[in-house]
């Protein structure tokens, strides 16, 4: 229904306070989605972080969230936690594992920490190896 509506919209003359990019839309469609448990809200969540990020790579970067560009990729990796796939989450989270000190904000940090205790309490992951890879990964050991 939002989508419909969205496509359906004029834009305003100007954007404002509350006005959001396709990329912002994209982002909070993930952020919201990615706490739910079923598969369906799960991809859906996967598919809207994925555009968020394919979005603002194509984006001049004084127009890019960058904060938000690397909770955006937090964001595809819970989801693919959350779906069992451990390789495509680490691929998701890496270029935030790899950000300068200074760009990692408390929200970036807050988020990174909550994947490793995704895996930890996800019991399809007790045994794998890779799973006690990313988790060392995820904490810096």
């Amino acid at each position: 229904m939002a989508k419909t509506a969205r496509e359906h919209a004029d834009d305003d003359a100007l954007e404002g306070l509350f006005g959001f990019s396709p990329a912002k839309q994209e982002y909070y469609t993930a952020s919201a989605l990615m706490w739910l448990s079923t598969p369906q809200a799960l991809e859906e969540a996967e598919r809207a972080a994925t555009n968020a990020i394919a979005i603002w790579e194509h984006e001049p970067i004084e127009q890019r969230s960058l904060d938000d560009e690397s909770l955006a990729h937090v964001y595809l990796a819970t989801s693919r936690i959350k779906l069992g796939e451990i390789d495509g989450a680490m691929e998701a989270v890496r270029p935030v594992l790899n950000l300068p000190e200074d760009r990692q904000i408390s929200w970036i940090r807050k988020r990174v920490g909550q994947l490793s205790d995704l895996i930890v309490r996800d019991s399809r992951y007790r045994h794998s190896r890779a799973a006690s890879a990313a988790i060392e990964e995820l904490r810096g050991d």
